[in-house]
Order: C-alpha cells, then sequence, then structure tokens
C-alpha cells in the first residue's frame, strides 16, 4: 500500500534503518499496535541529529516578542489571553514536548492502513484449502516437498501461520513507525511554533517558539528578526486564543481524520485481476505491477466527505488567525503586509501543515480555501463586530 509520508523514496541510510529495526523485533517479539512508537522516537531522533540542533543566541527575543503580541491581540478578539510565559524551544525539545500528542493524530489513519492490508491476507481457512499441483511438488527438493504437504495437510495450521502473520503486521508498524519518525524528525527543522501545523500539539495552551528555526526564517526573508518574532508570537497566541476557547475544534479535525482512517480500502479484485496477467516469462512484469499504484487505497464518497470537511476545518482556522493578526498589527509592525505575503508563499508551497495532511490523508489544502475563509472573516466582521465574529 501507499503508506503515508512516501515510505520506500529514502536512501540506503533509511533502508538499513529499517532492516536494524526488523531486527530488533525479530529479537524482542511482535510489535502491538499499528504504529511502532519506539522506532518512531528512535527515528525522529536521528532525522534531527543529522541536521542539527544549535540552541538559539536570542535569549529574550520570543518573551518580548510574545508579551507585546499579547497586548496587541487584545484589541483583535475576544478571546482573552492565558497570561502564560511564553517559552523557547530548540528542536529537540519541540519534538519531545509534541511527541505524545502525534500518538491521536497518527494511530487512527495507521490502524486503517493496517485495517485494510489485513483483509488482503489469507486466512487459515483459506492457506488450509489450498491444492498446490503435483508438477510443482515434484520440481521442489523432497524435504521441501514433504513439508509443504505435512503444512497444508496440518488441521491446525493457524499454529503455523498466525506468528507468520503477526510478524507481517508488526513489520508494517515498524516501517510505519519510522517513516513517520523521519517526517517528524524533518519537520522539527522547519516549525516555528507549536500551533505552527494548524492545530495545538501540547495540552497546557503554553505558548512556545521553536527560536533556532524563527532565527532562520528570518536570516532567510532579510527582515527585522524582532519583526519576523513578533509575527511568529501572534499568530501563536491567535491560535491558542483560539483552541483555548473553541475547544471542540481539535476533537473536529482529529474526528474528520478518524473518519477519513475507518473508510481506508484496496481493491482485492483489481489486485487479482492484475496478478493473472503478469506473464511469468518476464522477470520484470511483477516489479512493474508492485511498482505502480496497485495497492493505493482506494477513496469512498465517505473519505471524501471526511477530507473535505477537514480541509474547511483548517482553512476556516488559518483564515480567523490571519484576520486576527492582521487586525492587531495594524499601524503597529511596517513589515506586516510582508510577512503576511511570506506565510502565504510559505502555505502555497507546501509548508509543515501542507505536507502533514499531504502525506497523512492525501490533503490538498487548496490556497483558494484559505482565502474564501479569510474573506469570510474579514466581511463578517466588517458587518457586524469582532465580538460577533468571535
Amino acid at each position: 500500500m501507499s503508506i503515508p509520508f512516501g515510505f520506500g523514496q529514502g536512501d540506503n541510510n533509511e533502508l538499513a534503518g529499517i532492516f536494524e529495526s526488523i531486527g530488533k523485533m525479530l529479537r524482542n517479539g511482535p510489535t502491538t499496535g499499528a504504529v511502532d512508537w519506539e522506532s518512531a522516537r528512535a527515528s525522529s531522533a536521528e532525522a534531527l541529529n543529522a541536521s542539527g540542533d544549535q540552541p538559539s543566541q536570542n535569549t529574550t527575543g520570543g518573551q518580548a516578542a510574545t508579551h507585546m503580541a499579547d497586548v496587541w491581540l487584545n484589541d483583535a478578539t475576544i478571546f482573552p489571553s492565558n497570561g502564560l510565559q511564553a517559552v523557547s524551544l530548540t528542536r529537540k525539545e519541540w519534538l519531545n514536548s509534541t511527541f505524545d500528542s502525534w500518538k491521536a493524530i497518527v494511530e487512527p489513519v495507521a490502524e486503517g492502513v493496517a485495517t485494510a492490508m489485513s483483509s488482503l491476507m489469507p486466512t487459515s481457512d483459506q492457506i488450509g484449502s489450498l491444492e498446490i499441483p503435483d508438477e510443482i511438488l515434484n520440481g521442489l527438493p523432497p524435504e521441501m516437498a514433504a513439508n509443504m504437504r505435512a503444512m497444508l495437510n496440518n488441521p491446525d495450521i493457524s499454529a503455523l501461520t498466525g506468528p507468520l502473520m503477526a510478524m507481517a503486521q508488526s513489520m508494517g508498524a515498524t516501517m510505519f513507525g519510522m517513516q513517520f519518525g523521519q517526517a517528524l524528525g524533518t519537520m522539527a527543522t522547519e516549525v516555528l511554533s507549536s500551533t505552527d501545523i494548524g492545530i495545538p500539539l501540547t495540552s497546557d495552551s503554553h505558548p512556545m517558539l521553536v527560536a533556532t528555526n524563527v532565527d532562520e526564517f528570518a536570516r532567510g526573508l532579510a527582515l527585522d528578526t524582532n519583526d519576523v518574532y513578533v509575527y511568529v508570537a501572534l499568530r501563536e497566541l491567535a491560535h491558542q486564543r483560539l483552541f483555548a476557547h473553541a475547544p471542540w475544534l481539535s476533537s473536529q479535525v482529529l474526528a474528520a481524520i478518524s473518519d477519513y482512517a475507518r473508510g481506508v480500502r484496496v481493491d482485492n479484485t483489481r489486485i487479482q485481476e492484475a496478478m493473472s496477467q503478469i506473464d511469468p516469462n518476464d522477470p520484470n512484469a511483477l516489479n512493474e505491477a508492485l511498482g505502480g499504484n496497485l495497492f493505493e487505497a482506494t477513496q469512498t464518497p465517505e473519505q471524501t466527505a471526511a477530507l473535505t470537511r477537514l480541509e474547511v476545518l483548517l482553512a476556516l482556522i488559518e483564515g480567523w488567525v490571519t484576520i486576527v493578526v492582521t487586525q492587531a498589527t495594524g499601524g503597529r509592525l511596517p513589515t506586516a503586509d510582508a510577512l503576511e505575503e511570506t506565510f502565504r508563499r510559505r502555505r502555497a508551497a507546501g509548508g509543515p501543515t501542507e505536507r502533514l495532511f499531504a502525506g497523512l490523508v492525501g490533503l490538498e489544502i487548496h490556497p483558494r480555501r484559505i482565502r474564501e475563509a479569510t474573506a469570510l472573516w474579514k466581511r463578517i466582521g466588517e458587518i457586524s463586530s469582532i465580538d460577533k465574529r468571535d
């Protein structure tokens, strides 16, 4: 199946790590659950170590920026401040502080994939009913042929196949965990705050800035670093206020992901038809079949509806934050327009939010949808009031 986050597109080092994890699994026993979180944690740490994690030299910029942003936001939204002091994180600290939150986001999809793949595995009854032609068995070494006959005639064949099936499922969990860990380690080098993916990743509403990444982001823009800190802090605090006072938003995002995951299906008929057409005399035929989209999930109408709902929710969140931040900076931050345009382009080019949901559920968040949501919030504020809008 097309496993999320582009598994199989890595380099030899990644493959070596996968085989090492599989070896560990064989030594320690099968993994329970659809995701091997131990492998995910180790893989994310390796990816982050490869990128480096130098602490920021700007030790006070984040706190000063969030204090200023907190005051400015009071004029732009009725949602009050939680009064919590901002924390500047290293990349590793962001990874550790958000790691457990990813389980609620990723596990439903992983379980959906595992269930779909399990449906392709033959049952013990199906295996027991197999009949291998004598001409094939006679072509095998005598000892192997005898073992095959004994296995197929075993009345309790599930005792033989059960461990193999468990191992296959455990290997899937290990590979899923490793690939997600790689994606998470890469994300740690890009995210600017704890809400940069559009939903909160901590439970205490504490504003957090990944200072090293904000520093690098500011250098790439050739803008005043203090301005960038203030703008990022405004977005972080606006997200935190929104989710603190509309807590149902997070649960609705997770519900849409779960609804999508429950519908993951693989077309077994298509696989059987494709395999029946493979020319056994063509050594490349099997590789070509497996290299295509043979094992990709078939999207159902229910999944399409879940993805549409998810896209609308994320767009409404982003649109509200954009409008509130724009109102908060009005006349106070000369570079606000340039920074707003930078974040718009960042989303359009595929920022952390876009890549996360594209890899997880195949969702493409259209820039047009975010523009429409932003225009909606702006219009509501114009024809009524900030109080009624919020």
